[in-house]
């Protein structure tokens, strides 16, 4: 008998341990760190296009899209970070105080071009991946 009520006791002890410590574990998963902005997952999608060709010096052409996303206060004037995978190229541009943002990518329909946003000069504090195609980037890389 004693042994049941010993086993109970153990059991109650560590769902009172564990089970706060879950909910803070999981609450944490889409809460900001202290001090960096609160940014959605997902963020707002960009939209891609058009593309436009253009040859550099060395008689090399180059595509490049254009990017654009719509206004999203949780994004005001953070940095927003774009990085294509599959050729190795990136950029970066501020978002404006309304949280759009315009800049260009380069790459061919399909190559993966990964998005962080952030604070200037530091890590991204979340990303999201879209693949290159013109039009709203609503399906996500795989």
């Amino acid at each position: 008998m004693t042994h049941s009520i010993r086993g109970r006791s153990i059991v109650r002890l560590v769902a009172a341990v564990l089970f706060p410590l879950l909910l803070t574990v999981g609450a944490s998963c889409n809460a900001p760190a202290i001090g960096s902005p609160f940014i959605p997952i997902p963020p707002p999608n960009p939209t891609f296009g058009p593309a436009t060709s253009q040859i550099d010096s060395d008689g090399i052409a180059h595509t490049y899209w254009k990017v654009t996303s719509p206004p999203s206060s949780e994004l005001s004037d953070l940095w927003v970070y774009l990085a294509n995978f599959n050729m190795g190229v990136g950029a970066s541009v501020q978002a404006a105080q309304d949280g759009s943002y315009r800049t260009q990518a380069e790459g061919q329909p399909g190559d993966w071009i990964e998005f962080g946003f952030g604070a200037p000069y530091g890590e991204a504090s979340q990303t999201m991946c879209r693949p290159l195609r013109e039009g709203l980037a609503d399906t996500p890389c795989r």
